[in-house]
């Protein structure tokens, strides 16, 4: 009997533990889990939030693009922006994303360089600053900005028989555009690649800390003109047109 007891007590305390150990490790299982699906559902909304502003950045460089081909449609910012509200919404079902802007603006304007100086830059630029809320999981508030700009200084001076047109070319946060070629530019409405009696090269300076690129284009055997006009065409398609009396 004493020996049946202690093996009943053994088989007690061997199954009290196997419990235990099954108990432990099933906790150790759904804690894992949890954890587990809650990392990778941040990790969702964090591309998430990623891919809205991705999304938002294009919409903006492309209503530039658009505007620029014409230079007459104004409201294009404001109407791609509505639309790309309308799909976000779409794109995101359940989630509760939503997307605001306020600060929309398109343009094609002139400014200063800087107070000492006469240069004036020719630039078109868009912009707009975006709210988004995600209402599934408390997310609000969250701010970022999205804009696309094309800048120009333009300089034209005449050596007694070729125009030579300096230009320097930035985009946004003043980062100089550096793969601009011949099919780039247009001199008074005419490609540049289509002057055969023309040249492009190009060079860096300094200019109030600021470093430029420089695009150098002369035109050879050249009527001295009393003005030139320049377009200017990125890789986005952005376009700036500006224009200089010839010195």
């Amino acid at each position: 009997m004493k020996i049946v007891k202690h093996k009943k007590g053994q088989f007690i305390i061997f199954a009290t533990l196997i419990i235990a150990i099954m108990i432990i490790s099933i906790g150790t299982v759904m804690y894992s889990t949890v954890t587990y699906f809650k990392h990778e559902r941040w990790q969702e909304y964090l591309m998430m939030i990623d891919n809205v502003e991705l999304g938002s950045q294009r919409v903006v460089e492309i209503s530039l693009t658009n505007y620029t081909s014409t230079f007459n449609n104004t409201q294009i910012l404001v109407n791609n922006l509505n639309q790309w509200q309308t799909n976000l919404t779409k794109a995101y079902p359940g989630f509760g994303v939503a997307l605001t802007y306020s600060n929309a603006t398109i343009e094609n304007d002139i400014r200063p360089i800087n107070s000492t100086t006469t240069d004036t830059m020719y630039f078109s630029s868009a912009n707009a600053t975006f709210n988004i809320d995600i209402t599934s999981v408390g997310l609000t508030g969250y701010k970022f900005v999205a804009s696309a700009f094309l800048g120009v200084i333009l300089n034209a001076t005449y050596d007694g028989s070729n125009l030579v047109i300096n230009i320097s070319v930035e985009k946004e946060d003043s980062t100089p555009v550096t793969n601009l070629d011949k099919d780039s530019f247009f001199i008074n409405n005419t490609k540049l690649d289509d002057l055969t009696n023309s040249t492009l090269t190009h060079f860096y300076e300094m200019d109030n800390d600021v470093l430029r690129i420089i695009y150098r284009i002369v035109i050879l055997n050249e009527p001295e003109p009393s003005n030139v006009l320049v377009a200017v065409v990125d890789a986005r398609n952005i376009s700036v047109i500006a224009n200089s009396t010839v010195t």
